[in-house]
């Protein structure tokens, strides 16, 4: 099995508004409400290509309790953290028209100390029954810089890989731990090292001296031209060959980091997974869902994924 870890996770509001302008009142054309945050969409993914998977974090209030429902719907096993806040909504605004998208999001509940201890005993018992830990997104207020280090620490210590898809400080803190993998972006690893990353060799480099801090993978998503996966030894480019039409690109991280994940406890190669998070993540962005694919797409970018070895 495989466990997500959301800590701050959302209720998704999208409101689709032709012709969205400010200062004025609109009834809404049409509006999609889902279970949101990056540990989930992974969960939605997961399961999707046929994983058995659980999700935790926190949850709370009636968002909480929206969220969890909209889980059961999937078949998704989850073990959350009740807390006395709700949790968040993010709402968007879409319009067709104007190809815009403007973005509302709530900073979330503050967690009591308290709620974090009860965590901690879930995340303990959640180890014993799950191969892979997945701990993506935000952290709500009340937590501390080292949220996801500590995870990989207690993961480590009871034999149980950790990704980590997160930025800023919670990302710095969490390598120091020294997790399996970690999946930033182009600019979250630029933030990292502290300059901008000019080349696919200065990439490279980067991600070769954080594997020499004990990281085994890192990979390093990049849009439409695929994606960096760095070892200590190896360094490879993967991209689906030929042009693909994308409709959404929201949530094709967190596809990608399911696609490697369920590949890897499937199949133990590694090679083969970075090819299958291409193919996943490729697969999302021609969807119009967040954190949706059809496996028969996933299976036909697969065919089409070129891996090649750059160091």
């Amino acid at each position: 099995m495989i466990t997500t870890v959301t800590l701050n996770p959302a209720l998704d509001r999208a409101y689709i508004i032709n012709d969205f302008k400010p200062n004025k009142r609109y009834h809404v054309d049409d509006v999609n409400i889902t279970a949101g945050g990056k540990g989930l969409n992974v969960a939605r993914v997961a399961s999707i290509l046929g994983e058995k998977m659980n999700a935790t974090g926190f949850l709370g209030g009636y968002t909480g309790e929206f969220i969890k429902s909209e889980l059961y719907k999937l078949g998704i096993d989850t073990s959350f953290v009740e807390i006395r806040e709700p949790s968040r909504i993010f709402t968007a605004i879409v319009d067709p028209v104007n190809n815009t998208e403007t973005i509302l999001g709530e900073y979330g509940p503050i967690v009591s100390k308290s709620e974090l201890n009860e965590f901690v005993k879930e995340f303990v018992k959640v180890l014993k029954y799950s191969r892979i830990i997945i701990a993506a997104g935000t952290v709500p207020r009340g937590l501390p810089k080292t949220i996801y280090g500590d995870m990989v620490k207690i993961a480590k210590d009871n034999n149980v890989k950790m990704i980590i898809d997160a930025s800023g400080e919670y990302l710095r803190e969490a390598i120091k731990a020294k997790p399996f993998m970690i999946k930033p972006n182009l600019s979250e690893l630029e933030e990292l090292v502290g300059y901008k990353l000019n080349s696919e060799k200065e990439i490279i480099f980067e991600c070769k001296h954080i594997c020499r801090q004990g990281v085994e993978v890192v990979s390093i998503s990049l849009g439409e031209d695929g994606a960096i996966f760095v070892t200590k030894d190896e360094a490879y480019r993967v991209k689906v060959q030929g042009k693909v039409q994308a409709i959404n690109s929201i949530g094709c991280g967190d596809a990608f980091v399911a696609g490697f994940a369920v590949t890897l406890l499937k199949d133990h190669d590694i090679k083969k997974a970075f090819k299958y998070a291409v193919a996943t993540g490729t697969a999302n962005v021609i969807e119009e869902k967040i954190g949706f694919v059809d496996i028969n797409n996933v299976e036909n970018f697969y065919n089409q994924v070129k891996l090649e070895r750059v160091e």
